[in-house]
């Protein structure tokens, strides 16, 4: 079985994802302005940035 590199990346940054934020996600609460695209774009490493951003 042959796997993307690049899909492994973009699902590996989602690893780094507040979990507050990704609780958010998951009870349907996304916060605005947040979209599967912006996260494969690139993730704030810092939890309190994420927040920052997408508060």
């Amino acid at each position: 079985m042959k796997i993307d590199v690049t899909n492994v990346r973009r699902m590996l940054r989602l690893n780094s994802l507040a979990p507050d934020i990704v609780e958010a996600i998951l009870n349907g609460r996304a916060p605005e302005g947040l979209s599967l695209r912006q996260l494969h774009r690139g993730i704030p490493v810092s939890w309190r940035k994420q927040r920052e951003f997408w508060g």
